[in-house]
């Protein structure tokens, strides 16, 4: 394939830009002008003109969590949610799509957005008072349950906060439905757990995702949440690299 008539970015101090570039089976083979590249133009060359637009080499994120972050492109989407009311509007959304019962999950949402107030589990009661209910905050630091996710987890007054964790309280010390850190695997472990093939998808999906953005490759650190095996994760990811052409490249980065 040729790319004609663009401007790319090179990286080249000598010579930032160029106009044309070869590319075969996801290889540069050279970047420069147009004239320069007929050697590699055959009978069969894709040739795409760019009408000037710009190419940038492929972007590398160095910290992701990639198979959650799938996982929350297919649920309940608060991030860039910007009212209390629009954050309301869209889990109630999510609920009427559920028999009662099911977990309501999603997550992004960041209450720097509508002025900083931290959401609670009195936003959600009314809306799902039969079905429970997580969401995640937008840095995966912190999460929102409604009182009947609570409930279900065993979380009350009462409840001491977990080692390396906070469980958010009133004056009254009640819950106000924020859990900090390693207070959410309170909650992760009532949660029907995603299956193999379910984080296998969001893996396929979050690497679509980044791609679309520019992002071509991604160092996954591995662990999603507290209490999440190395085991598992390499689970996760032994199948779709054997079996499956990933859309993004990863590097995988296992602590011990």
């Amino acid at each position: 394939m040729i790319l004609a008539n663009a401007t790319i970015y090179t990286a080249d101090p000598a010579r930032p830009f160029a106009a044309a570039m070869a590319v075969r089976a996801g290889r540069v083979l050279r970047v420069g002008t147009y004239d320069s590249l007929k050697e590699f133009k055959g009978r069969h060359t894709y040739e795409l003109n760019l009408s000037g637009n710009v190419v940038l080499p492929g972007f590398i994120d160095s910290h992701v969590h990639l198979i959650d972050g799938g996982l929350q492109l297919a649920r309940v989407p608060l991030r860039g949610v910007r009212s209390k009311d629009e954050f309301i509007s869209r889990v109630q959304g999510a609920v009427r799509d559920k028999h009662p019962g099911g977990w309501v999950r999603g997550g992004g949402w960041n209450n720097d957005f509508w002025g900083g107030e931290f959401p609670t589990a009195a936003w959600l009661d009314d809306i799902s008072p039969d079905n429970p209910v997580w969401l995640s905050r937008m840095d995966g630091h912190m999460g929102l349950a409604n009182s009947l996710a609570m409930k279900i987890a065993g979380i009350d007054k009462n409840t001491n906060d977990p080692v390396g964790g906070t469980i958010v309280r009133t004056t009254e010390r009640e819950p106000t439905g924020l859990l900090v850190d390693a207070a959410m695997k309170l909650v992760f472990d009532v949660v029907r757990e995603d299956s193999v093939n379910e984080r296998r998808e969001a893996l396929l999906r979050a690497s679509r995702h980044a791609l679309m953005r520019g992002v071509t490759t991604v160092v996954d650190v591995g662990s999603y949440f507290p209490g999440t095996s190395e085991e598992q994760t390499w689970q996760d990811f032994s199948g779709i690299l054997c079996h499956f052409c990933l859309d993004a490249s990863i590097v995988d980065v296992f602590f011990f």
